[in-house]
C-alpha cells in the first residue's frame, strides 16, 4: 500500500513540474495564445493562411523585447518576478536602480508600441477591418482570461490546501 502512495506522489510531482515548466516556456506560451486566438478568431482560408505566420512572428518579437528588458534590468542588479509580485523587490532598490527601472519601462513601452504599429500595418494588409477588430477584442479577452486564471490560482494558494485528511465526524 505504501508503494502505491509513493508512486501516486511521484506521478503528481512530475505532472506539477511538467505543467510549471510548460507555463514558463515562452514557445509553449506563444502556442497556447495562438491556439486560443485561432479558436476565437474566425478567418477565411486565404486570410488564415497568411495571417497566423505573421501573428506568430509578432508574438516572438514581443517575447524578445520582454527578454531584452529583463536582461537589461538584471545587468543592473534588478531582479523582478511576475507582475504584481514585485513590491518587496522594488522597495529594496536604491535610487539609481529605481531611475534605471523607470527608464527601461518607458523604453519597453516604446518598443512594444513600435512593434504593434509595424504589425498593425501588416495585419491590415491581410485582414478585413471587421476581422482586425475581432482580433484586438479577442486579444483583450485573452488577457482578461489569463488575469482571471492567475487570480484564481492565488485564491487557491491563499486558502491553503484542500482538507485531504480524515473526514470530520
Amino acid at each position: 500500500m505504501k508503494k502505491i502512495w509513493i508512486i501516486i506522489a511521484v506521478v503528481a510531482m512530475c505532472a506539477t513540474t511538467a505543467l510549471y515548466a510548460q507555463e514558463n516556456n515562452p514557445k509553449a506560451m506563444i502556442q497556447k495564445r495562438i491556439a486560443y486566438m485561432k479558436e476565437h478568431v474566425e478567418l477565411s482560408g486565404k486570410e488564415s493562411q497568411n495571417f497566423w505566420k505573421v501573428y506568430e512572428e509578432y508574438l516572438n518579437a514581443e517575447m524578445r523585447a520582454m527578454d531584452a528588458y529583463r536582461k537589461n534590468l538584471e545587468k543592473q542588479g534588478i531582479k523582478l518576478g511576475a507582475p504584481g509580485t514585485n513590491k518587496e523587490a522594488i522597495e529594496k532598490l536604491n535610487d539609481k536602480q529605481l531611475s534605471y527601472l523607470q527608464d527601461q519601462k518607458f523604453e519597453l513601452r516604446k518598443t512594444l508600441l513600435n512593434l504593434e504599429t509595424t504589425y498593425y500595418k501588416k495585419y491590415k494588409a491581410i485582414l478585413t477591418p471587421r476581422h482586425l477588430q475581432n482580433l484586438y477584442n479577442t486579444e483583450y479577452q485573452y488577457k482578461k482570461h489569463l488575469t482571471a486564471k492567475k487570480k484564481e490560482g492565488k485564491k487557491e494558494e491563499e486558502s491553503g490546501p484542500v482538507n485531504m485528511g480524515k473526514k470530520k465526524r
